[in-house]
């Protein structure tokens, strides 16, 4: 047991005095009538009681922690159970016996005491169920306990996992278009153009991997990366897909790299946009979110597609933030709002 009370002092100090005295009044109820308990209150037996609740307790203690350290008893629950509470009922009946008789027999001077011995043993062995019961749910809690820290630990090492996917995630589809248009402008002898197109993309993707290590950037940074991947997709849409930043102070701005790229990449994935097609993206900003609004446009898309890419989103973001992400229509327009990362001093 992690939370292991069984050796914790306080616990061991506290529960003998406790238990002897609720034992003790007990055995008076039952010895004799109520009027009377003041005038037969002995303190010197009670003192007996919480010495003899305190050995009692402490055998049980010393009998849980060693057949805890049984490994044979691992393999049946109830194998373990059957030597726990076996072992407990002799410790309760042994101990009990022996102090009680020899309380009896020299200091008191009392040789027949059987009705009393019984009374002890019936009470002390309740108290015993009582000790393992609590022992056990104190045990089944931790558990539960345990599983619940493992459970939310896989769950944060696999947020963890996901939001590093995402800010090394190399979109495959551009890749592969970037590597068409290099061909295409070196077979239309467009040199020039070609090794323009290739410092772009040799910077972009610089870019992108020199975040990866970092959890979170400025958007000023993300901006940088933005920029040369607008030049690299305006070689095929002639300038068209343009995106306009209404912010101020961008260093104070906080994103996940990627995330404002995979944003406008999301926008592009859903929308007409080519080189009759303008897409126009205005970013502005309210106290909590970075708000993204475009003329709507919208082109047949697979939806599952769709769907999983405003989820990558959203998975990066839960990490930092319980807010989420919105997308909605208003008119004629896409209104797209993402919440800031807001990081403390």
């Amino acid at each position: 047991m992690k939370a292991n009370y069984l050796n914790n002092n306080i616990y061991r100090l506290i529960t003998p005095p406790c238990v002897a005295i609720l034992v003790y009044l007990l055995m008076l109820l039952i010895f004799d009538r109520l009027a009377e308990i003041s005038n037969n209150f002995s303190p010197e037996e009670l003192i007996f009681l919480i010495v003899v609740t305190a050995i009692l307790f402490e055998s049980y203690r010393f009998w849980l922690i060693k057949t805890d350290k049984i490994k044979a008893l691992e393999k049946s629950k109830l194998l373990k159970s059957s030597v726990v509470y076996t072992g407990s009922l002799l410790i309760t009946i042994g101990i009990v016996y022996l102090f009680f008789a020899i309380y009896f027999r020299f200091v008191i001077g009392i040789s027949e005491f059987s009705a009393e011995l019984i009374s002890f043993l019936i009470i002390f062995t309740l108290v015993g169920i009582l000790f393992h019961l609590f022992y056990l749910s104190i045990r089944f809690l931790d558990r539960q306990n345990s599983l619940l820290l493992e459970k939310e630990e896989m769950n944060r090492k696999n947020i963890e996992f996901e939001l590093e996917v995402f800010k090394n995630k190399l979109n495959p589809d551009f890749l592969y278009e970037s590597l068409e248009s290099v061909i295409s402008l070196i077979r239309k002898d467009n040199v020039e153009s070609a090794e323009k197109y290739i410092d772009h993309l040799a910077l972009f993707y610089r870019r992108i991997l020199g975040n990866r290590y970092s959890e979170i950037i400025t958007l000023e940074e993300e901006k940088l990366k933005i920029d040369e991947y607008l030049k690299l997709r305006n070689y095929n849409y002639s300038d068209n897909l343009i995106v306009n930043w209404n912010l101020d102070e961008l260093k104070n701005i906080h994103v996940v790299p990627n995330m404002i790229l995979q944003t406008i990449q999301l926008i592009e994935y859903c929308q007409q946009v080519d080189i009759n097609t303008k897409l126009e993206i205005q970013i502005d900003q309210s106290e909590d979110h970075l708000l993204f609004s475009f003329l709507s446009s919208e082109r047949l898309t697979p939806l599952p597609k769709f769907k999983k890419m405003k989820e990558a989103i959203q998975k990066a973001l839960s990490f930092y933030t319980d807010l989420q992400l919105n997308w909605k229509r208003v008119d004629n327009h896409i209104q797209m709002s993402i919440p800031k990362i807001n990081i403390e001093d």
